[in-house]
């Protein structure tokens, strides 16, 4: 994939901030005698239940925390593209300070450094992972305890498309970052090539 489509993948990447706020609006709360209403069949479990499903919860919970500067991924893979196809162009041009500005740029920068980028995506693929694992516990809970036409009812809702499209979506920016690390690597090699 060339630079041009590969800084069109990544713009369109969808927003993670979204995601993450439509999968906590369709998935269960604390359970507590006033929460899900729309699940009455949570009530009816016993105390040990309940106990454990919150405290999973309360785990699922302190994750999305962490991930909702998750967004910040795909602003830092755009820039990070913006700045390759700038890197191309200076290094046609045989602008040499300019692109070793922009490759020091692409390294040491606080907000692009490419380790830190790479970090992130780690964490986020990590804590993503973390919250479906807690998640399908939830699920075999309920399954197991919940009466079969709202175990499926439940099951229907759309909280796990949500959870899809984040685990998804971790997986397309690692592959991005792999891609936009290669061009980068390329570049850099042209560059020193022309020196």
């Amino acid at each position: 994939m060339d630079l041009r489509e590969l800084k069109k993948e990544v713009s369109s990447l969808p927003n993670l901030s979204e995601q993450l706020k439509n999968f906590q609006l369709h998935w269960i709360k604390s359970i507590k005698t006033n929460t899900n209403h729309h699940l009455p069949f949570l009530q009816n479990l016993s105390l040990q239940q309940k106990q454990e499903i919150n405290t999973n919860l309360f785990f699922i919970q302190q994750k999305m925390k962490e991930l909702e500067n998750a967004q910040t991924i795909n602003h830092k893979l755009q820039e990070y593209a913006r700045h390759l196809i700038e890197l191309k162009l200076t290094t046609l041009n045989g602008n040499k300070p300019k692109a070793r500005y922009i490759t020091n740029l692409l390294l040491q920068d606080e907000f692009l450094n490419t380790k830190n980028l790479l970090y992130d995506i780690k964490y986020l693929e990590k804590n993503a992972r973390s919250v479906a694992y807690k998640y399908h516990h939830i699920n075999e809970l309920i399954q197991k305890e919940a009466p079969l036409e709202e175990a499926v009812q439940f099951m229907h809702q759309p909280h796990k498309q949500h959870l899809q499209a984040l685990l998804s979506n971790s997986q397309k920016q690692k592959s991005l970052a792999k891609q936009l690390g290669e061009h980068f690597i390329s570049l850099v090699k042209e560059t020193r090539r022309k020196q």
